[in-house]
């Protein structure tokens, strides 16, 4: 005669099932959110950190411009004309401003440019100030970088100060 042990407990029930899930449930929507949460804020530092840069070179191609006419032995604004413009590092003047204008990506190249690549979400302005004095010595140069992000309007403003310091 063999002697046949059984076992009460051979697996695991429907309502041990059911409480596991709730537990790893109520620990991984949490996790989640968190996770949704960090891929939302990180678009947002970058698109953050590429207008800053492009706002920054707004300034810099002015510069540029104002640079250009010192070396050509001509008023240090000569090429700088008040108002609003566009401006991209591929154009050695200042560009007619339209505010439906955005700044373009070569995805190729890996280059932002106002004429060339795919419409991306940001908009430049530059804005030329003279400022009045018996010198004429001082020009204000402020990039206004504007992008919409999730229906949220975003806006990033560089200003420099451009001086005839060779005067």
């Amino acid at each position: 005669m063999q002697n046949i042990k059984t076992s009460k407990n051979k697996g695991i029930t429907l309502i041990e099932v059911m409480v596991s899930l709730v537990f790893l449930s109520t620990g991984l929507i949490p996790l989640f959110g968190v996770v949704i949460s960090s891929i939302n804020l990180s678009v947002r530092i970058k698109s953050n950190l590429v207008a800053a840069n492009l706002a920054q070179e707004g300034v810099e191609i002015v510069r540029a411009l104002r640079d250009k006419a010192w070396m050509d032995d001509a008023p240090f604004n000569r090429d700088l004309t008040p108002g609003n413009h566009l401006v991209s590092w591929d154009s050695d003047s200042l560009l007619f401003y339209n505010p439906n204008s955005y700044i373009k990506f070569n995805s190729a190249t890996g280059i932002y440019s106002q004429t060339t690549g795919i419409d991306t979400i940001f908009k430049r302005r530059i804005n030329i100030v003279l400022v009045p004095s018996t010198c004429n010595c001082e020009v204000i140069v402020t990039s206004n970088v504007s992008w919409l992000e999730k229906s949220i309007a975003h806006s990033i403003v560089v200003e420099g100060h451009l001086f005839d310091w060779k005067q």
